[in-house]
């Protein structure tokens, strides 16, 4: 029987999961219960000790980390009434204090029990194989909380049928052995629902989740529903409550609509590279091997940094293994996976003659053409009409896994990147393909559209990739024969016609990545001619090989002469990364994440590196500085300790700080919008950190409801600020106590010229019942009142200006 194909090369041994246990003994369950999960336990060591490769499980796997993530909901001033779901940044020293091991995945840190568990990746991270791993831990007698653990394959479950009941989706459709006694198995199960556990893997493949949480299935019995109506009532508790579900995906794709209501949220961490080192020397049985290997893929920093994804540096080790000791390794993507599946169809080839004798009687063409419809769908699975001899081949050649479902078996494309690949071919080789659609699929594109996926950068990358990559010497994928010179030139003329200035930063990344995949000098230098002055990848999370890349492309700058301002908030940007960026001569300064600069600048210091510490501290700014979620301000309060002793952290002086950090010193602008539910609790830290900035002009601390409390800390402070000249404190619910606080504050803040308009009346009303006798000596040090209110009236407005000439619109 073909086995269920999970397969994902992440990695080697580990001791034996410690999970946390409840120590319920089987031994009280029915004799049919317990030879059953002996049965699924033998099913699941045979099934899950071999990764892709033939490698064995116990001897190659390098065990991955994980980050535990959460969930942000925005709730500042901008904020929309519905609330937004993000993952909260995390710096790479919280990445760092965040890593949980396998054993940890269902561990409790508080008292609520985590029934759902998302496991996040990126294609190629490793998820299946971690779920391979953990159901093999299962099968040797860890995880004992759990009698029963129920294996879900979601490429293969057609969610549109409504022929399943809930016995069927665990008996028929996972990858369980089949039951004798089913009935009896199943009265069993929902007598112990805590104690199952159901795994959903390759969930971002579900193709029918609108209303995923729709019409949940309410009933246990033989009453039929679609797969989608079941997951929804298990994820609902409205069917089997109490058993655990873990649901793995990448993080761009379907299970966004779930994610505010799971329990736990998880990230599957790439390589480290440590990690691609130990990888390496498993997968080079050979001590010359190992030592070959290793040495060609660290001194290529490009392949070395691809390597952190684990598929990729599978498919890198791969490629060493076979390829001739003469040919240097690929420079690009699209070389590296192009050489990889040439090379694993002329292995199939030569392995069985009989089934593909050699590149020219296997219809490739038909498989790339495959590939396409079925990326066009969202779907993996290969049409089984198609050429017996292709097919096998294919499957030989490890493009293709088979997985065993209840109506027989399926093809499927074995990962995204081959998939993808072979689509990009039929894109750019097909003459029934014209070169309107090759451009519409390749490099990016000006006009906003929905967010895309995964899936639609890697296929950018291949087909940018591939129009310009020659056919190479040999077994290929590519038909050198081939004509696509006009495709080449149509993409060359989008290349030129793009506006990188108009780009959100997502879409800025992956033009970098395309434009690196051309091997052009060309188009980096055109890139590099049309880029704004200010770069921003705020928000996109930044991997090592988009670190490579796009340091790769600035170092043109040069010839240039141009220099550039780079945002990294809120990228999850490794030190490492930080340090290589922040190091390029073009970059003349640069925002990040208050946590990783100072830790920057720790690794610079203990490394003696004065000089590129001196440049680090001087290129870091903060202007303007927005604080939109809590660990914006966190880290403050030590940036402003190392300005005030003019040293880091757990060091002596030191001479770059000689001056404070200019960061602090030119900062002009602050807007704290933190809302409601994190801005009080934060602002006394913003308050601690006030008075070493002495250049701050605009205070914006609109909605955040500080109070009297609040302002009382701040009018404690004002005096600090001699530039201040805007300060909006509106919508703080401050009463009197709080005005009359910051009255007296605020007459020492002579270049005050605007204040919020509420304040300013509030104000006003204390100088008219005289209360502070003192306020109108105050009112009248204003040259100029500007006044800045959607919801002043007009008219109202208009009588103000009467009242006092000095009052203006902001």
């Amino acid at each position: 029987m073909p086995r269920t194909a999970y397969l994902n090369p992440s990695g080697m041994t580990t001791p034996a999961l410690a999970a946390k246990k409840t120590d319920r003994p089987i031994g009280n369950s029915p004799e049919c219960v317990k030879d059953y999960i002996h049965h699924i336990k033998s099913y699941m060591r045979d099934v899950c000790c071999s990764m892709r490769g033939g490698m064995g499980m116990e001897s190659h796997y390098v065990d991955a980390h994980l980050v535990q993530r959460k969930l942000l909901i925005k709730s500042g001033k901008n904020a929309n009434k519905c609330l937004e779901k993000e993952l909260v940044v995390l710096s790479d020293s919280e990445r760092k204090k965040a890593k949980l091991d396998r054993s940890q995945l269902f561990h409790n840190s508080d008292s609520k029990p985590k029934q759902s568990v998302a496991l996040l990746g990126k294609a190629g991270a490793g998820k299946t194989t971690f779920i391979q791993r953990l159901c093999l831990d299962w099968a040797s007698g860890s995880l004992r909380q759990f009698q029963f653990v129920f294996l879900l394959n979601c490429k293969i479950l057609d969610l549109t049928k409504s022929t399943y009941s809930l016995k069927g989706l665990l008996f028929d459709l996972s990858m369980s052995p089949r039951c004798e006694d089913s009935d009896s198995m199943f009265k069993h199960i929902l007598s112990c629902p805590d104690e199952v556990l159901i795994i959903f893997d390759s969930f971002d493949h579900i193709k029918d989740f609108e209303g995923l949480l729709q019409s949940p299935a309410k009933s246990h019995t033989n009453t039929k529903y679609t797969i989608k109506q079941l997951f929804s009532g298990l994820f609902q508790k409205e069917i089997l409550s109490g058993c655990t579900l873990l649901i793995a995906t990448r993080p761009k794709d379907v299970l966004n609509q779930v994610l505010r209501k799971m329990d736990s949220l998880l990230e599957l961490c790439g390589f480290s590279p440590e990690d691609i080192e130990l990888y390496t020397s498993k997968y080079f049985g050979d001590a010359s091997l190992q030592e070959n290997a290793l040495k060609q893929i660290k001194t290529d920093r490009y392949i070395f940094s691809l390597c952190s994804n684990p598929l990729l540096c599978w498919t890198t080790c791969f490629l060493l293994e076979h390829q001739e000791s003469c040919n240097d390794l690929p420079s690009t993507l699209t070389d590296l996976y192009q050489r990889a599946t040439s090379k694993h169809l002329q292995l199939a080839s030569l392995e069985n003659s009989s089934l593909c004798k050699n590149r020219k009687q296997l219809d490739i063409p038909q498989l790339c053409k495959m590939a396409w419809e079925g990326f066009k769908n969202h779907d993996t699975h290969v049409n089984p009409g198609s050429s017996t001899e292709l097919l096998g081949c294919a499957l030989k050649s490890g493009i293709l896994a088979s997985y065993k479902t209840s109506e027989g078996q399926e093809n499927h494309f074995a990962d995204l990147f081959t998939q993808n690949l072979l689509s990009a071919v039929h894109l750019v080789q097909s003459k029934q393909v014209n070169e309107k659609m090759v451009v519409a699929n390749s490099v990016v594109h000006q006009k906003k559209r929905k967010v895309q996926g995964e899936s639609q950068d890697v296929l950018q990358r291949f087909v940018t990739g591939l129009v310009f990559q020659k056919a190479s010497d040999g077994v290929s994928i590519l038909d050198s024969s081939v004509n696509i010179k006009a495709k080449r030139k149509a993409v060359e003329t989008h290349l030129e016609s793009m506006k990188p200035n108009d780009l959100v930063p997502a879409r800025l990344l992956e033009l970098f990545h395309c434009v690196y995949e051309t091997s052009s000098a060309k188009f980096a230098k055109l890139l590099l001619k049309n880029l704004p002055d200010n770069l921003s990848f705020y928000g996109t999370q930044l991997c090592p090989s988009d670190v490579y890349v796009i340091c790769h492309l600035l170092r043109y700058a040069s010839t240039l002469k141009r220099t550039f301002s780079i945002n990294l908030q809120d990228a999850c940007i490794p030190i490492s990364g930080l340090k290589e960026l922040v190091g390029l001569k073009c970059i003349k300064a640069f925002w990040a994440h208050t946590a990783d600069t100072i830790g920057l600048w720790e690794d610079l210091h203990q490394s003696n590196d004065e000089l590129n510490l001196k440049s680090a501290i001087e290129k870091f700014t903060l202007h303007p500085f927005k604080a939109t979620e809590g660990y914006h301000i966190e880290s403050l309060p030590v940036l402003v300790q190392i300005h005030r002793e003019k040293k880091l952290p757990m060091s002596e002086l030191v001479s770059a700080l000689d001056k404070g950090v200019p960061a602090l010193r030119h900062l002009q602008r602050l807007e704290f919008e933190l809302g409601v539910q994190n801005g009080p609790e934060l602002f006394p830290k913003l308050v601690e950190v006030l008075p070493s900035l002495q250049s701050l002009q605009h205070l914006d601390l609109e909605k955040n409801q500080i109070g009297d409390s609040g302002a009382e800390k701040l009018a404690g402070v004002l005096h600090f600020l001699e530039c201040l000249k805007l300060l909006n404190l509106s919508q703080n619910l401050i009463g009197d106590a709080g005005v009359e606080k910051l009255a007296k504050a605020l007459a020492s803040v002579p270049s005050l010229q605007s204040l919020s308009p509420l304040l300013f009346m509030h104000l006003v009303s204390l100088h008219n019942s005289a209360i502070f006798p003192d306020m109108q000596v105050f009112l009248f040090s204003f040259s100029l009142i500007r006044l800045w209110n959607d919801c002043i009236p007009y008219g109202v407005f208009e009588h103000l200006r009467l009242q006092d000439p000095r009052i203006r619109s902001l």
